[in-house]
């Protein structure tokens, strides 16, 4: 009993750190995309599809970079 209750805790801890490692990012993401597609620092009153293009291209880059990042150090650690 005392095992399966560690391993729910265990569990538990990692789904709330991926929960947080996805805040983070997302965070992240919010911030560097406003900076590069809104040049004001006002937002707008309504958002356009210039600047949704924007953002959507933006994440998809970043998170496109993000994946290629991973692959790559995977790759290495497999290779030696």
């Amino acid at each position: 009993m005392e095992n399966a209750s560690a391993n729910r805790l265990v569990q538990q801890l990692q789904a709330e750190t991926q929960r947080q490692k996805f805040s983070e990012q997302v965070s992240t993401l919010t911030s560097r995309c406003w900076d590069i597609c809104f040049n004001d620092s006002r937002p707008p009153a309504k958002m356009d599809g210039k600047h949704s293009s924007c953002l959507a291209n933006c994440v998809d880059r970043m998170l496109d970079a993000s994946q290629f990042m991973v692959d790559h150090l995977q790759n290495s650690q497999l290779a030696k």
